[in-house]
């Protein structure tokens, strides 16, 4: 089965964790400012109703999948879905009250990771570092686009 692999990084956003985690749900939007798509599957279906078990579709900059929602809810939003096979893993969002900034985010994404490929999440792997290459490029995307709006 391989072995496990966890993976986390954050971003310092300046507005309210309700403020950022609004953006980041606005799933239609993010073909205006970003490199990733998430949809539901059931295209009538609101971002901010999904519930557990509803499914998605997610592409991460060329990584294309359809996990399933675990949780909604105003701290954390997450998945769990597979990717060819290889990496099974739960992937969550976690919006939190900066401790850095008052009246900021931190914002957390964090993923653990099992299944045959997980070696290759290993911190000596190539893989590793241009998975986490890609959530910093999302987070970069997602801080200028929730910066950019009036609070």
């Amino acid at each position: 089965m391989g072995q496990a692999q966890s993976l986390a990084t954050e971003v310092e956003i300046q507005a309210e964790p309700a403020a950022v985690r609004s953006v980041f749900m606005d799933f239609p939007r993010y073909k205006e400012w970003s490199s990733w798509t998430i949809e539901p599957i059931d295209a009538g279906k609101k971002p901010s109703d999904l519930k557990v078990d509803d499914k998605l579709k997610v592409n991460l900059k060329g990584m294309a999948f359809r996990p399933v929602v675990t949780e909604n809810s105003a701290d954390c939003f997450s998945w769990e879905g597979s990717l060819y096979g290889l990496f099974v893993g739960k992937h969550e969002f976690f919006f939190r009250p900066s401790k850095k900034n008052p009246g900021g985010t931190t914002m957390v994404q964090a993923e653990s990771i099992h299944g045959a490929g997980a070696f290759m999440m290993r911190p000596q792997w190539s893989f590793r570092q241009q998975t986490l290459d890609n959530w910093d490029g999302f987070f970069t995307e997602l801080k200028k686009e929730v910066e950019k709006s009036p609070s």
